[in-house]
């Protein structure tokens, strides 16, 4: 009876050592990557679009590629800070293509430029096993008390500037001017090796330090055009990035920071060179100043 015992004892311990992956994924499958996904309530600053390169969406079980970058902009758009989701057991390339797509901080970065300022992450953190399950977390750009500063500085402009009979061009035009008018490009910074100290790469340089470079300018004039409903995401190249935003039924650009040029004499300069333009404008402005400064990735920014 003993030899019998021990040999099914063995027989066990055989079975689960050589099948011990599939025990695990069926135990996964069946008591923990079935836990369904609660996103909760989106924070105020969700916005409730879908682009061309990723779509909002309340699926955060991923069976492909585009899933997953959906979900990673679905959930910096919701403006959470953490959560965990589970590949889908058909999905056995899930892994590998979240490792890729983790370490292209190209497709990250066009991500963070598709959701309101207040969502984007200065820092993004992904965990992941072998058995499908993903962990995002990040640090955002802007902490609570930022944004109060930010929203009250906002709104105190606006309200001496912007008047309910402006149509939306003069609105966004009057936002630009004052922007252009109030603000110095900040070219003592280093935009590969940015000081600590220094908010000139945010909204907070240029509304209350009144210096920025692209990055400030850019965030604040879509924080504005958020706050008046207007559909619009930044737009970024190897070296520079700006806004892109939907008016008239029509995709055009405005780069405040091009506008506001750097002058050997130091005085103030407003142009109107780089505001609600096409995308072919945008590049015939450039080739006639031999900049190459907008030349942007088509296949991540569809709209432009």
């Amino acid at each position: 009876m003993k030899k019998v015992f021990f040999g099914i004892l063995l027989l066990v311990f055989l079975f689960v050592f050589f099948n011990k992956d599939a025990i695990v994924n069926m135990i996964l499958k069946e008591y923990i990557n079935s836990e369904t996904i609660t996103l909760g309530e989106p924070n105020s600053y969700y916005k409730n679009y879908s682009y061309s390169f990723v779509q909002d969406t309340d699926n955060f079980s991923p069976k492909n590629r585009q899933d997953i970058l959906n979900i990673i902009y679905s959930f910096l758009n919701r403006g959470l800070d953490e959560i965990t989701f589970y590949c889908d057991d058909s999905y056995t390339t899930c892994i590998d293509d979240f490792n890729e797509i983790a370490d292209n901080s190209v497709y990250l970065s066009s991500i963070n430029n598709l959701v309101h300022p207040y969502n984007s992450y200065s820092n993004i953190y992904f965990t992941f096993n072998n058995y499908g399950k993903i962990h995002i977390s990040t640090k955002r750009t802007y902490s609570d008390s930022d944004i109060q500063l930010i929203n009250n500085r906002i709104k105190e402009i606006t309200d001496s500037i912007i008047t309910d009979d402006m149509s939306d061009y003069e609105k966004i035009l009057t936002f630009h001017d004052y922007i252009v008018n109030n603000t110095v490009y900040d070219d003592n910074i280093d935009i590969y090796n940015q000081s600590e100290s220094t908010n000139s790469n945010n909204a907070l340089g240029l509304l209350f330090d009144g210096k920025a470079i692209c990055s400030g300018y850019s965030d604040v004039m879509a924080i504005f055009l958020n706050m008046y409903g207007f559909n619009n995401y930044k737009i970024s190249s190897n070296e520079h990035i700006w806004n892109l935003v939907y008016i008239d039924n029509s995709w055009l650009h405005l780069d405040a920071t091009w506008d506001d040029p750097v002058t050997t004499d130091g005085n103030n300069v407003l142009l109107h060179d780089f505001f609600l333009i096409t995308t072919d404008q945008l590049f015939e402005k450039e080739s006639s100043l031999q900049k190459n400064n907008h030349q942007f990735n088509s296949n991540l920014y569809l709209e432009a």
